[in-house]
């Protein structure tokens, strides 16, 4: 699909429980999968997911699909995972602890990123 074709679908992570992220991360890698360009933005109440590790705790959870499977996807299909900076100071979270792949973005930039969306999910 030619960059021209190609949707743009925006998912916003506000929360860190397991439902919530695996509900975002479901969305972002099907989006992905149909050939969206996918914008996944963690706002500081999502930012602990983003350090290593954190994502594992959701593995083997009852009739759920894998979280590391899901976010990597996302990541294979030119997916971007977003960290808004505020998520670091509150959660005194350094960038070395983050996975490898995130960008950390102002909320301002982001929303010049995702212009055009067409599709915008928040969980």
């Amino acid at each position: 699909m030619s960059d021209e074709a190609m949707g743009k679908t925006i998912i916003m992570c506000n929360h860190d429980d397991a439902n919530s992220m695996l509900a975002a991360l479901v969305m972002g890698a099907a989006s992905a999968a149909t050939g969206e360009q996918v914008l996944m933005f963690f706002q500081p109440g999502a930012a602990k997911v983003l350090v290593k590790g954190e994502l594992e705790k959701f593995q083997g959870l009852k009739g759920q699909p894998d979280p590391i499977m899901l976010y990597e996807s996302i990541e294979i299909l030119d997916g971007r995972i977003i960290l808004c900076e505020l998520g670091l100071p509150i959660h005194d979270i350094k960038e070395e602890d983050l996975r490898e792949g995130v960008e950390i973005m102002m909320a301002s930039s982001f929303l010049f990123d995702a212009e055009g969306a067409g599709l915008v999910f928040s969980y």
